[in-house]
């Protein structure tokens, strides 16, 4: 009976085998599978004294072929290789957004200052001015858009974010739903090898999202590690979006509201694109617009329209308070501490006025400001509470601007004489400066003989020294220095007369008016909320394009052209163009380093996929090999019970 024990053992075996060997015939094109091998050994023998028989064969396991190295090493490869996608994705939409084209930022940009050109030598043409207003418009809109997509990108990289956190928490639970049967057969023959590779599969599909480790401890009880060491085991654990107070979203666990630390895996290319890349652009984006906004729109509103200067002009740019510190107030633009300079003309004289305004934003607010410049002779200054801005308005046959127009009769104030200085010409100095005219002696003008007029800076420095005595032709002009002219009346002039000139290069030193937008070219400051102002559009005539108020005077609008090549500490000492070529030039190379490192990631994914297959792939022609080799071994063992089984017949026939 031994002997036909020892063969039924041989064919339950062999048939195992055939049924492992069927089994992975079936799977061969099964993704994740590892090729299964039955492991056989000697049954322990019977004693039977003296002697020790054998008793057959048996299967000491089924054993799953799988290298654990490689396995860990493409756990790795594939977070490493999805946070290399989702970045590659995320650039590529940047990149697409700032690609040049017809209608592209660049093509908005470089219209309007090539209209602005064309205004600057045809200031009087209205069909010209119409151009450069529509281009300015395209601008503003090229500006939106652009921040609308990189918007709409936020928006898109949230939802994907949400998304991926559920199906992360799906797939923790189904590994741990996995690991729960696994258990439950370990008692059993040991844990089944299908179960096995359906939580290597499932391994794989979280490596996507998070790092992933996986640990073996005691009794080979294997613990899934992932997000920075969260272990598991049977009860997953639960990852949620929280969003911080600056705005920034992290990953956390339910009940703990410390941030999981990533290092890799699409949801940490997810939040790095949510918190750092798009905002860096976004905020670059800004930052040149707003830059660009506030240089024109500062050098638009130290300039007057064709008609001259104005009789009342509204701030369009609002503060957080009107009685705090303008530091404090949150302006569109910074304020420094400098001077701004209003000239006031009286329009039945003709005589103009600058009065020069020091201010200090640290410590003085919008009704300091209004105070100063409504104690300015000729024009008064009011601050809406309610809606934050300031006006400012001309008294009855006055009128003002900030262009920083040379006053045409110097402060007379120390003058006691007759002959009255006068001033021409439009000041081309680089500095705001105080002129004074001083006399060498008392005489008559255009009759003393060696009289002279002295002009001299506020530093004493002497600028010229013109004869104005015996030979000189009244009223005729002098030339002093930058462009301004002296010339004086007939009468007399004393030794101490002095007459005082404010020369202006910069009239407004400390950006106020366009950080008000007071007489701006656009409302709003950012790129998501600039537009040209309305009746701008509607007037082109009230296009700010002179700095003297006469017609074809279009100097204005070639300094506001001339923007085009300043170069900007804000934007790393560029100008507009360069800096918006840096920026996508930026991108694409992003793009094209995202793009490299996808591409080796995904050759070592192919290498490693190459090795695991190696060890645990099926190959169906040597299964059927082994296959026909079992089965003879079966035919063999069965071949042996019928020959055990005749001769048991045969012998039970002798004794009976």
């Amino acid at each position: 009976m031994k002997s036909l024990d020892i063969g039924l053992s041989a064919l339950r075996v062999h048939q195992q085998t055939l049924t492992t060997l069927g089994h992975n015939i079936a799977n061969a094109a099964t993704p994740g599978y590892h090729r299964q091998r039955v492991d056989q050994v000697s049954r322990a023998p019977q004693r039977s004294d003296p002697l020790q028989i054998g008793s057959g064969v048996e299967i000491l396991r089924i054993t799953r072929l799988r290298d654990a190295a490689v396995e860990a090493a493409l756990l790795r490869n594939q977070t490493l290789t999805a946070a290399s996608r989702q970045t590659l994705h995320t650039a590529g939409q940047i990149e697409s957004l700032l690609t040049p084209g017809e209608s592209s930022i660049h093509a908005n940009l470089s219209a309007f200052f090539n209209r602005l050109e064309k205004v600057a030598n045809a200031p009087q043409d209205l069909t010209v001015r119409r151009e450069f207003l529509t281009s300015a418009v395209e601008l503003s809109a090229g500006f939106t858009r652009l921040d609308q997509g990189l918007d709409s990108l936020t928006t898109d990289v949230e939802g994907e974010l949400r998304s991926s956190v559920d199906h992360l928490n799906r797939v923790l639970e189904q590994i741990a739903a996995t690991n729960r049967e696994i258990f439950a057969t370990q008692g059993q023959a040991g844990p089944s090898g299908d179960l096995l590779d359906r939580r290597d599969q499932l391994l794989l599909e979280l490596a996507e999202y998070v790092p992933v480790d996986v640990d073996v401890g005691e009794g080979g009880r294997e613990s899934v590690a992932v997000a920075g060491g969260t272990q598991f085991v049977a009860l997953a654990p639960q990852f949620q979006l929280q969003r911080l107070s600056n705005g920034s979203m992290v990953l956390t666990r339910e009940g703990n509201n410390q941030p999981v630390p990533l290092d890799s895996g699409r949801l940490r290319a997810l939040l790095d694109a949510r918190n750092e890349t798009i905002p860096a652009i976004r905020d670059r984006v800004n930052q040149m617009a707003q830059q660009f906004v506030r240089a024109v729109d500062q050098q638009h509103a130290i300039g007057t329209t064709d008609s001259g200067a104005f009789t009342v002009l509204n701030s369009t740019r609002a503060l957080k308070t009107v009685s705090g510190a303008l530091a404090d107030s949150e302006p569109a633009f910074a304020i420094r501490a400098g001077t701004l300079s209003v000239t006031v003309t009286d329009r039945g004289t003709g005589v103009r006025h600058t009065t020069r305004i020091a201010m200090d934003p640290a410590v003085e607010s919008l009704q300091d400001v209004a105070a100063r410049l409504d104690a300015v002779s000729g024009i008064a200054a009011d601050v809406d509470d309610v809606r934050q801005t300031l006006t400012i308005r001309a008294e009855a046959g006055i009128e003002f601007d900030f262009a920083g127009r040379t006053d045409n009769q110097a402060d007379l104030t120390n003058f006691s004489g007759t002959g009255t200085p006068r001033f021409s010409g439009q000041y081309t100095g680089t500095q705001n400066d105080n002129w004074t005219v001083s006399f060498s002696g008392a005489g008559t003008v255009g009759v003393t003989p060696g009289l002279t007029a002295t002009v001299r800076d506020q530093s004493g420095q002497v600028l010229a020294t013109l004869s104005v005595g015996e030979g000189y032709e009244v009223g005729a002009a002098l030339t002093v220095r930058d462009g301004v002219s002296l010339q004086l009346g007939s009468g007399t002039v004393a030794a101490a007369d002095q007459a005082v000139l404010p020369v202006t290069a910069n009239p407004d030193e400390t950006g106020i008016l366009s950080a008000l937008g007071i007489n701006s070219l656009f409302l709003g400051s950012t790129a998501g909320d600039l537009q040209v102002r309305p009746d701008i559009l509607q007037s082109p005539r009230s296009l700010a394009g002179s700095r003297t108020g006469t017609p074809g005077d279009a100097l204005n609008f070639a300094r506001l052209a001339a923007i085009r090549d300043v170069r900007f500490p804000a934007l790393s000492d560029r100008n507009f163009v360069e800096e918006l070529a840096d920026m996508t030039a930026a991108t694409g190379l992003d793009v094209q380093a995202a793009e490299s490192r996808t591409t080796q990631l995904q050759e070592h994914q192919q290498r490693l996929e190459q090795d695991r297959d190696a060890a645990s792939g099926v190959d169906s022609n040597e299964e059927m090999l082994k296959m026909l080799e079992v089965e003879r071994a079966y035919q063999a063992a069965a071949r042996y019970i019928t020959t055990v089984n005749d001769t048991l017949d045969e012998l039970l026939r002798i004794i009976r």
